[in-house]
């Protein structure tokens, strides 16, 4: 699995509708076309609609905002929801070098959701991209998935090895499908966090890596880090800094530890969603998407949006990072990395 700051095809979205939710498609809506309008410059842009009214609302939109139609395509695929991070492909590369497409077990974050519809995508891409496609024995989502792109595998143990998600497998057993599949030979385990803790932060993930610790490179991991100790974040934060600090490269090399703040004092909820019962929700400037040449950085009206995207700016310096607010998405549970998918050039 190439890291993600590597070339891109494209990226895939999956278009937000009103039969998830009324009032979905208004709230989240403006978000996307933001995303489309920075993307298609520099890659292409998969647009996944559930039907053909939904695609010629979506290209009405588009027409309407002055937004493409330069690499902008469409398919249509019915979806359950628009975490296109968790549901859809890991696109790798097999020993000839040559593109493949994992499509990995998907039970709607240990059945909270509904998830039958989601788990297709990646099958549909599949014969779409014309690429082989091979399904692992496991549950896995995209966003409980880093790697370095030379050998080293970062995640949490809450979001894999976990009854909702796999029952009955060992560590061990886990390490070694990841291994085969995804072609890694080192990995960093973080400890992420319990039901309770992941119940009061509304946070139905049970602590992807996404939103907790990325690679910048082969050797350099930004992680989450607040002093606030009021927050529901504080001791994980804590702990996840003490893990990687232990932690090393496939090649034996030390971690260089890049602090990122979180929001302060945090991001409230503006709406209720029943089934997301904190009203505090877990913002987090670590869950941002890198594509061709820009980095896309979840902002939040926030007094360390700016603090925030400097870091990451330093991180990727060729790279123009740019704020997307999106409290709208945040309130159902997720930010940019979430609701964005990689497709490596060739």
């Amino acid at each position: 699995m190439p890291a993600e700051w590597e070339e891109h095809e494209g990226t895939w979205l999956q278009w937000p509708f009103d039969k998830i939710l009324r009032g979905y498609e208004r709230d989240l809506e403006r978000i996307w076309l933001t995303m489309v309008d920075i993307l298609h410059e520099h890659e292409n842009v998969h647009i996944i609609v559930c039907d053909e009214k939904h695609k010629s609302h979506v290209e009405s939109q588009l027409d309407y905002y002055r937004i493409g139609p330069k690499n902008i395509d469409f398919t249509i695929i019915p979806t359950n929801d628009v975490w296109v991070r968790d549901n859809g492909p890991i696109f790798v590369f097999n020993e000839l070098n040559q593109l493949a497409l994992t499509d990995w077990k998907f039970n709607g974050w240990g059945g909270r959701y509904e998830y039958q519809l989601d788990n297709k995508v990646p099958s549909v891409i599949g014969e779409l991209c014309k690429v082989p496609v091979v399904k692992p024995p496991l549950v896995l989502e995209g966003g409980g998935v880093e790697v370095n792109g030379s050998g080293t595998f970062m995640a949490t143990r809450s979001s894999i090895i976990n009854p909702n998600r796999n029952p009955g497998k060992s560590q061990a057993e886990v390490e070694r499908i990841i291994q085969k599949y995804l072609g890694v030979s080192n990995f960093i385990w973080l400890s992420g966090t319990t039901k309770e803790q992941s119940a009061l932060r509304g946070d139905v993930t049970d602590a992807h890596i996404d939103g907790a610790a990325r690679f910048t490179n082969k050797t350099t991991i930004l992680y989450n880090d607040t002093d606030d100790t009021s927050s529901p974040m504080y001791e994980t934060c804590k702990t996840h800094f003490r893990e990687l600090q232990n932690a090393i490269t496939e090649s034996g090399q030390r971690l260089t530890l890049v602090p990122l703040p979180i929001p302060e004092p945090g991001v409230y909820r503006t709406i209720k969603v029943d089934t997301i019962p904190s009203e505090r929700v877990t913002g987090k400037y670590c869950n941002y998407y890198v594509a061709n040449e820009v980095v896309l950085v979840p902002v939040f009206g926030n007094i360390n949006d700016e603090r925030a995207k400097s870091i990451i700016s330093e991180q990727f310096p060729t790279r123009e990072v740019i704020g997307i607010n999106v409290l709208g998405l945040v309130d159902y549970g997720g930010a940019i990395h979430c609701v964005t998918q990689q497709q490596p050039f060739i």
